[in-house]
């Protein structure tokens, strides 16, 4: 069977059509793979968008993904800035071709087809300026803003470039948007996460200084002054032998009292002060530190730093002994300090701090104004807290007693009154005398107690002696916290009905230290007991630092000349003007006047010489009790 001319043609016809099929096949499957390639890349490329710099790799990327699809001769991609308002050329290839497409850019935005294809969001190709070229925009969109827009010109008829290649440029671009907006998030990030590092930082290094300065004096505090401590034997380790390091350490006494009495407000207004003046004597402020509470630190350093640290100390007691002038009210702070040294006082930190503490309550048991340590103080630090568990004890088991030490006057050289002085008559240490155990009594809470007991056995006394004739007015001593207890007078006067005795039987004594503590407070309870009638009198006058003005408010009657002035005055001319001095500050004042330490007969010539009105001490009298004392009277009298 033969086929006709028509039906070869046909067969030919159908022929050629499958092979333009198989060929349109074809090029679908090789679109589809680069599809899948594209998708594949744009997949690995995005892991890597957090570690890059600027957008230009995702840009290079886009443009070279496009020329696998389209073959543009001329590429750019605007960018919208970061207001959204305009668009920016942020990349373009080759590279001298930026003014062309600039013309392009130009003439099409004039036109509105840059607001269309961002309106539609499809591609948009038109005629060149230049023949026989096309312009295609593209916009690049994710799903929540425009970010920018992919231009391309091509020579010849874009016509013949197949749709798939379109739809590949949508998805090549979206992923480009997509990137970018990712490659924005994370250089949002990573600002954010340098200006938090950068904040957290900072405020690390603030609260770093915060950790190593007292808030209040801003001063060093204790971590930092120890961490110097430490460097400081440290450095010391690999010098010579001669090379020290001294530790002092210094202890407010009764700042309590401020606080009690005051308040804590005007205690760390107190404290503030007390760092400003040991700031004026320090060459190096990082040698001085607030330790916390009413403590502060020196360090020293250097072959000669004991010497130093002496020095030192002495000039810390002398400026802590002008008044601090407080609201209108001028406080004065004695001031106990410890010293230790290394090497010969301790071979590492622990055992320095150790022992300047040590050395520290000696200074504030003996009232020596500073102490360097030595071993024999360890003996007594373990006594010391010891004690201070032992005193409460002897409190309710009657332990303490009074010993007694008369006054006479030297007009007449007849006895005219009496001290008491506390004594503790221990079960195994035997008699332990006020300066070891008063302190003790106020650190531990109970002095109040203890001389509420003191003056009782005092009325009591007084009481029995009235009932044997011997009628002298007997004085006891006040610690800075009793003229601080507004509860004080009523006690007094409830052991004065007791014992049925006058009020004027019955003195106080305190130490200018003691009232110039909290001077307000103080003065109110002196006033009242002045109204009660119990005679009050300054004890130690001339060691403390009160004003004239003080004295002159102070309802005092008597001055009792501290012991230290007295008891070398035949020796000391220096110390005989003193005391002549003080003789006629007194009487200037219309007060009387005791002298204390009277140790020898020309002393006690010169005293009567000078006008001094009372005499007190050891060439008199020793301190006893009671009935070697009564037997003095009696011989005295007699004599």
């Amino acid at each position: 069977m033969f086929k006709t001319a028509d039906s070869n043609n046909r067969d030919r016809q159908s022929l050629k059509d499958l092979k333009q099929r198989i060929r349109h096949l074809e090029e679908i499957n090789r679109f589809t793979l680069d599809a899948l390639e594209l998708a594949a890349s744009l997949m690995d490329f995005q892991p890597n968008i957090s570690k890059l710099e600027s957008p230009s790799l995702i840009l290079e990327e886009t443009c070279a993904r496009i020329c696998r699809l389209i073959r543009f001769h001329n590429m750019a991609i605007y960018l919208v800035d970061e207001n959204d308002s305009d668009f920016f050329p942020a990349h373009w290839e080759p590279s001298n071709s930026k003014n062309r497409i600039a013309q392009e850019i130009s003439r099409l935005i004039e036109q509105g087809f840059f607001s269309w294809v961002m309106k539609e969001k499809r591609p948009l190709i038109l005629a060149s300026s230049v023949p026989g070229q096309s312009v295609v925009l593209h916009v690049m969109s994710t799903s929540s803003r425009i970010r920018g827009m992919f231009v391309g010109l091509i020579k010849g008829e874009s016509s013949t470039i197949p749709d798939v290649s379109w739809s590949l440029l949508s998805i090549v671009l979206s992923g480009s948007a997509n990137a970018l907006e990712s490659f924005e998030l994370y250089r949002i990030f990573r600002e954010a996460n340098v200006k938090l590092k950068r904040s957290v930082l900072n405020r690390t290094r603030q609260l770093e200084i915060q950790a190593s300065y007292d808030q209040l004096t801003h001063l060093p505090n204790r971590d930092m002054i120890f961490k110097k401590l430490e460097k400081e034997i440290r450095t010391c380790e690999g010098e010579d032998q001669d090379h020290q390091v001294a530790f002092i350490l210094i202890d407010l006494d009764m700042f309590k009292e401020v606080n009690e009495s005051l308040g804590h407000d005007m205690g760390d207004k107190l404290l503030v002060q007390v760092g400003f003046r040991l700031q004026e004597i320090m060459d190096d402020q990082e040698c001085l530190a607030r330790l916390g509470g009413d403590e502060f630190a020196v360090i020293l350093s250097g072959p000669d730093a004991e010497s130093r640290a002496r020095q030192t100390a002495s000039e810390i007691i002398r400026i802590m002994a002008e008044p601090f002038e407080m609201d209108r009210q001028s406080l004065v702070l004695d001031v106990s300090i410890g010293i230790a040294v290394y090497p010969r006082d301790g071979k590492n930190l622990g055992q320095i701090l150790s022992k300047a503490d040590v050395a520290m309550y000696a200074s504030k048991r003996k009232k020596t104004g500073y102490t360097i340590y030595e071993s024999h103080l360890d003996s007594s630090g373990l006594n010391r807290l010891s004690l201070m568990g032992e005193l409460k004890q002897g409190l309710d088991r009657n332990e303490l007693v009074l010993f007694y030490q008369p006054k006479i006057s030297l007009s007449n050289q007849e006895p005219c009154g009496a001290e008491a002085l506390v004594r503790w008559l221990h079960p195994t240490r035997g008699l332990i005398l006020p300066d070891e155990f008063i302190p003790l009594a106020e650190q531990g809470g109970i002095i109040k107690e203890l001389t509420h007991r003191v003056m009782l056995m005092a009325a009591k006394q007084i009481s029995h002696w009235r009932n044997l004739g011997v009628n002298l007015p007997l004085s006891i001593n006040l610690s800075a916290r009793d003229i601080q207890d507004s509860g004080l007078p009523e006690q007094v006067f409830q052991i004065l009905d007791l014992e049925k005795i006058p009020p004027a039987m019955l003195e106080m004594e305190i130490t200018e230290s003691a009232f110039m503590t909290s001077p307000g407070k103080g003065l109110r309870v002196l006033n009242a007991l002045n109204r009660m009638g119990v005679g009050l009198s300054i004890d130690d006058f001339g060691t403390g630092y009160s004003s004239i003005a003080y004295l002159k408010e102070l309802p005092v009657k008597v001055l009792k000349i501290d012991r230290s002035f007295v008891k070398s005055m035949d020796k000391d001319e220096n110390d005989r003007k003193i005391v002549k001095s003080i003789i006629d500050l007194a009487h200037n004042l219309d007060l009387r006047i005791v002298a204390e330490g009277v140790e020898n007969k020309s002393i006690l010539h010169s005293l009567s010489q000078m006008g001094c009105d009372m005499a007190q001490g050891f060439h008199i009298m020793k301190p006893g009790p009671a009935d070697e004392f009564v037997q003095w009277f009696r011989t005295w009298n007699k004599a």
